[in-house]
């Protein structure tokens, strides 16, 4: 900066020309003169006042004043301020000359603020932001200490955070300053009254790339936790029927087991009919071959006469005893018969229900493999809802 030599004789123009001076500056600044022991002349501007420096406070003994005047030339150094929306004060102070240049009679001090960029533009971008986001959100603008600036949307807002307050020790915000990374963390619901999620980025001086405050944005949490509270209850549910189609399908398998079982034993009681069968048809035989013995016996007592009377009564009730087993022989046939139709029946039964089974025991299987795809639905589900 090439200097400007500036004489004492000149602070009454300097005054006049002081309020368009510092209201040239985009951002405003503060023109401060003093003598050799005090600041004796203030002018702020609309934007922007060193609310610390007054009329007749003492010049500091290493600041702007007492430096310019020390080493007779014009000097600039940058002030952190950090505590103001991010500012970076440039303070420059130069002598103010007696007319013959033999002394120092004072100092002129101009006082201009940078601040961040990010924190001019708040105020424009924010609430435009905030309501853009689909469930709503919440803008933070915070300096090293404190949140200077929030925006909040209509549908969601954290009402325990308020401007001024100081960054929580060990909160996303001042991991974020302190790090200088990104930091995301969950806010629970049962600490500040919604669940929500922050993601917190640390500003960076532009030319220095030093960390002067912090932008945070929270989101609502309440949609995802809700789908990872339907996606739990999905996955109960689904084990509880998986555990169930087991069960059906254990039991499936044993009535399948059972019924081949009574299968095996109607087979066994129709290999029994064909033997009973087989031994009617021998006593039928042995029947008729008795009932042809004693007619034959009946012939021989007739012909026997008087002597042979009593031969014959045997051989009637041989006969007639003969003709009972066949009738018996017939009653159990047809009793067979009707066994018979009822194992036919019984047998098409059982058929019918192993088919069923079998197809019970397929659909049980598909039921399943459904379930275990509706399950990795579920965790998918949970999966997304995790990133949201």
């Amino acid at each position: 900066m090439q200097e400007v030599k500036l004489y004492w004789k000149d602070v009454e123009s300097l005054k006049r020309i002081a309020p368009a001076l510092v209201n040239a500056y985009e951002d405003g600044a503060c023109l401060l003169i003093t003598d050799r022991e005090k600041i004796i002349f203030k002018q702020p501007s609309e934007k922007f006042d060193v609310p610390g420096a007054k009329v007749n406070t003492p010049n500091t003994s290493n600041g702007p004043a007492e430096k310019a005047m020390r080493s007779r030339q014009l000097v600039s150094f940058r002030v952190d301020r950090s505590d103001e929306y991010g500012l970076r004060l440039t303070d420059t102070a130069g002598p103010l000359w007696s007319e013959d240049e033999s002394e120092v009679l004072g100092a002129w001090i101009l006082v201009v603020p940078k601040i961040h960029e990010m924190f001019k533009s708040f105020d424009f971008f924010a609430p435009i932001l905030t309501e853009m986001l689909p469930e709503g959100g919440v803008l933070f603008a915070g300096n090293r200490n404190k949140i200077l600036k929030k925006q909040a949307s209509r549908k969601f807002d954290l009402p325990t955070f308020h401007e001024g307050e100081t960054h929580a020790p060990g909160g996303p915000a001042a991991q974020a300053i302190s790090t200088g990374n990104i930091v995301k963390r969950d806010l629970p619901r049962e600490k500040y009254g919604v669940a929500g999620e922050t993601t917190c980025y640390p500003v960076l001086e532009q030319d220095t790339n030093e960390v002067v405050g912090v932008f945070s944005l929270v989101l609502p949490r309440d949609l995802p936790l809700q789908l990872q509270q339907l996606a739990n209850n999905m996955r109960q549910g689904l084990a509880e029927v998986s555990a169930a189609i087991v069960e059906i399908a254990a039991s499936a398998s044993e009535v399948n087991q059972n019924q081949a079982l009574l299968n095996q034993e109607i087979e066994k009681v129709e290999k029994l009919t064909h033997e009973i069968n087989r031994v009617l048809a021998f006593i039928k035989e042995i029947a008729d071959e008795t009932k042809m013995l004693g007619l034959n016996a009946a012939i021989e007592a007739a012909r026997a006469g008087e002597a042979g009377k009593g031969f014959g009564v045997v051989a009637e009730e041989i006969r007639k005893l003969s003709d009972q087993s066949k009738e018996t022989v017939v009653e159990i046939r047809t009793l067979i018969n009707q066994i018979h139709a009822s194992i036919a029946n019984t047998t098409s039964a059982a058929n019918v229900t192993l088919t069923n089974t079998a197809q019970q025991a397929a659909a049980t299987e598909q039921v399943s493999a459904s379930t275990q795809q509706m399950t990795s639905m579920a965790e998918t589900l949970d999966e997304l809802a995790a990133q949201l």
